[in-house]
């Protein structure tokens, strides 16, 4: 079921925006009459006409607007297709919202885009006619094209940066259309983002949030949350002369809000205060509206006998918004179920049902093709039933038809789809098996050449009469073997193996051997993730190729040190050794240790935008020369081997 007073507001979210912009930047002054700046104040007065709901002086407007132009016909210049581009717009407001001919807004409103365009007019004023045509699709209950003009008006604001106004606007539009379409879900995500800006919206604005938030929630029976709603809007404009349309409004809302909580004797007087506002003004729709809540009513209160004499007195208007006509329906089909009259009960039922579908499937044909054999059936004698009958049978079959094909065809496509992704997931995961298969063979590399270099320098320790640690040697040896399956480790574990392993070469070197730590403050070693064995390596070859070949003078010792400190969003980690350095020693580039190190740190970088940094160079710090390694570890690292 959709309600009329939401349709008739909604519309106009565009239109009032327009004023506030238009008021902003089209003064002209005094002009002279009958020239482009005359009839350019004209617009602005007309928008202010519509605004007030001063419909006579609106339509009056536009008429003068209408005759200059045609006494211009001739002329191509920009003044008068910009004045064009405005008539255009605001016949287009007329016949949507005040006309109740939403087809015949949008041709006017597609038209007047288009003008603009061309002329290359004011952005925003072409974000305000967008949103006006979506309104007017909505209404219309072409709901793609109103999310489609809305999510291009989206595009058109985020690329010139128009106002927040406008911004409000297609959030309050957006919402809206879910809303239409029972998509409860997406609507509330759209409405969470208006209520981040309702201390930006004027009061109009959050009026129109208020409202129509209050309608989201009465579509989906959550009428306890709707009255406040409906109450704040009522609130927002109850003072306000020139907003004595939307009080009212807001008020019949309130009252039918009532009426589904079956609290008659609250809403009574809200029903005779906005009847007779709605019979003074004369606006036959929302009289329309009001009547079915008189009816709603009476059933309330078991007069059932006088909702169905006020049925019987009332009409419904071919032109008669469908949301209306749904509630009107289902108020006759409840009275006719009462009085036991089950024959009339079952035609408004039908009736009902048929203006159901044509709102839920949003199809302006079958709505076309509705009316016309209802025309039919007007002037054609009872002979001809047989026909209408048929041609009624066929258009559901077609309509079967095509349905059916359309399902078959996206059945396809989701097959295709998901033979595809399976396909393409067996390639990603036969990749990443290869990617990971290459790093395990790289990194299997390591363990032999570790555990070699180990047992080899401690047999020639021992030939040289030296005493060898077994048990250290024996935590190094089970730590070599377990690397082959391991890819990372923290610093704090990376650290606790190379403490073993400059143990064992202290004791090789003697007194002449001094290694140390240097952590800065404040740095959690347990939360600094590393390629496994990257230090020992850097180590292995500080005291390799740098320290064991130096011949220290009397006094001086062989140093290494590990320095770990902050850089930024990294962690650097530096081994520092005084030794000969890389000009006098090997060059770590054939290293077998530096390869596997190279190797796994350019695999894992292939998947951080923030690669890690490593390298091997000379330096001179504070009097002290020789070689430093360093790696620099960003804290947002993924060490995950992924294909995707």
């Amino acid at each position: 079921m959709r309600k009329l007073t939401y349709l008739m507001l909604v519309g106009v979210v565009g239109v009032l925006i327009s004023c506030q912009q238009q008021g902003k930047g089209s003064s002209h002054g005094s002009a002279l009459k009958d020239s482009d700046d005359y009839y350019m104040q004209l617009v602005d007065r007309g928008v202010k006409y519509y605004q007030a709901y001063a419909v006579d002086s609106f339509v009056q407007t536009n008429q003068q607007i209408h005759q200059y132009l045609l006494r211009n016909e001739g002329r191509n210049d920009h003044a008068i297709k910009q004045l064009h581009a405005h008539w255009l717009k605001a016949q287009g407001v007329y016949y949507a919202a005040l006309a109740s001919k939403p087809d015949s807004g949008i041709i006017y409103t597609e038209e007047a885009l288009r003008m603009m365009e061309q002329e290359r007019m004011d952005p925003e004023l072409r974000v305000i006619t967008m949103l006006n045509r979506g309104d007017f699709y909505r209404q219309a209950g072409r709901f793609d094209m109103s999310a489609d003009s809305y999510l291009r008006a989206m595009a058109v604001a985020d690329s010139f940066q128009t106002s927040e106004d406008s911004r409000i606007a297609i959030y309050l539009g957006i919402s809206t259309v879910y809303t239409f379409m029972d998509d409860f879900t997406h609507s509330a995500e759209w409405y969470q983002r208006c209520e981040q800006l309702l201390p930006k919206m004027s009061k109009p604005d959050q009026f129109i949030y208020y409202n129509n938030r209050g309608n989201d929630y009465y579509f989906q029976e959550r009428y306890q949350e709707a009255l406040p709603c409906f109450e704040k809007a009522a609130a927002l404009v109850k003072d306000n002369p020139d907003k004595t349309w939307d009080y009212y409004t807001a008020r019949t809302n309130i009252a039918e809000i009532l009426i589904n909580l079956k609290k008659a004797e609250e809403a009574r007087p809200i029903v005779a205060e906005v009847d007779s506002f709605f019979h003074h003004v004369n606006f036959g729709i929302l009289i329309y509206y009001v009547e079915t809540e008189k009816m709603k009513l009476a059933l309330l209160n078991g007069k059932t006998q006088d909702a169905v004499r006020m049925i019987q007195q009332e009409n419904t208007p071919e032109e008669m918004i469908p949301a209306a006509k749904v509630m009107r329906l289902k108020t006759e089909e409840q009275a006719w179920l009462q009085t036991g009259n089950a024959a009339k009960a079952y035609q408004a039922h039908l009736a009902l049902h048929a203006i159901n579908d044509s709102i839920k499937t949003a199809n302006m044909r079958m709505q076309m093709s509705t009316r016309l054999l209802e025309y039919e059936h007007d002037k054609r004698l009872l002979e001809q039933q047989q026909q209408i009958d048929h041609s009624r049978m066929t258009s559901r079959l077609a309509w079967a038809l095509f349905a059916t094909a359309l399902m078959t065809v996206i059945l396809l496509f989701v097959l295709y789809m998901m033979r595809r992704r399976k396909a393409s997931m067996q390639a990603l995961e036969l990749r990443q098996q290869l990617i990971e298969t290459r790093l395990r063979n790289t990194r299997n590399r390591l363990s032999p050449h570790f555990i070699y270099n180990a047992l080899t320098h401690e047999m020639l320790a021992q030939q040289d009469g030296k005493t060898v640690n077994f048990n250290t040697l024996t935590q190094l040896l089970r730590r070599g073997l377990a690397i082959a399956d391991t890819l990372t480790t923290t610093l704090e574990e990376e650290l606790a193996f190379v403490d073993y392993y400059a143990t064992i070469e202290g004791q090789q070197m003697g007194e002449e051997f001094k290694y140390e730590r240097q952590v800065d403050e404040g740095i959690d070693m347990r939360q600094v993730i590393l390629p496994a064995m990257t230090i020992q390596i850097f180590a292995e070859n500080a005291i390799k190729h740098g320290l064991r070949p130096m011949r220290p003078q009397k006094g001086q010792q062989r140093l290494l040190t590990i320095h770990v400190s902050r850089q930024g969003d990294a962690t650097l980690v530096e081994v520092l050794d005084n030794g000969e350095g890389l000009k006098k020693a090997t060059s770590g580039k054939g290293h077998t240790g530096m390869k596997v190190v190279r190797q796994t740190i350019q695999m894992l970088n292939e998947k951080n935008e923030v690669p890690i940094q490593f390298g091997v160079g000379n330096y001179e710090r504070d009097g002290v020369t020789g070689c430093r390694s360093w790696i620099l570890l960003p804290d947002s690292y993924n060490y995950t081997l992924t294909t995707t």
